[in-house]
């Protein structure tokens, strides 16, 4: 999460308008939480995440390992900020999923020039986040996915991993999300 000067300051006179509107005016903080919780129920009904692979597919994937002469993307997602909410995932325009946190994707690549972006699901095109890879035969990158908050909505940013301990590390507790079939 990034806490800038001005989200703090934001965050200060929300809290303290909210407890003075909250405290003298019940009723008008009931009917302003209502639509709020009518926006989260929206939220979370817009996941149309991928579905989990097989507990078979998944510990495969973990040996953070591509096959002969091709390499492999992963992408994670892991943490509490926007967790519930799906992450639309893509690399290069062709393989393409959406998921929560506590998941990953794994996409095997020919070597050469790749491109991956995520967006969360209920935002904007300007939140997404882009990733230019360039990778050798038999080489797999981990993009973990993190969510960049502001004032009002949070952009995707990518922390790379290239070390096969650390990545698999990342990757035992997480489980497999399959990529979605052409539409």
């Amino acid at each position: 999460m990034n806490m800038t000067p001005k989200n703090i300051v934001l965050l200060v006179l929300a809290v303290i308008v909210g407890l003075f509107v909250g405290l003298n005016y019940p009723l008008f903080g009931l009917v302003l939480f209502l639509p709020l919780m009518g926006y989260v129920g929206f939220i979370l009904l817009r996941n149309k995440g991928g579905t989990d692979a097989s507990t078979e597919a998944s510990a495969a994937a973990r040996q953070f390992t591509a096959a002969p002469g091709m390499a492999a993307i992963y992408v994670m997602r892991d943490g509490f900020v926007g967790g519930q909410q799906g992450m639309n995932v893509s690399v290069d325009d062709t393989l393409t999923s959406q998921f929560r946190t506590g998941r990953f994707v794994r996409a095997e690549v020919a070597p050469g020039m790749h491109v991956v972006q995520a967006q969360m699901a209920s935002q904007t095109k300007g939140t997404a986040g882009t990733a230019e890879l360039t990778l050798g035969a038999g080489e797999c990158v981990l993009l973990d996915a993190k969510l960049n908050m502001g004032a009002f909505q949070g952009t995707v940013a990518f922390l790379q991993t290239r070390d096969p301990g650390e990545a698999r590390a990342k990757l035992a507790k997480l489980k497999l999300v399959e990529w979605k079939a052409s539409e």
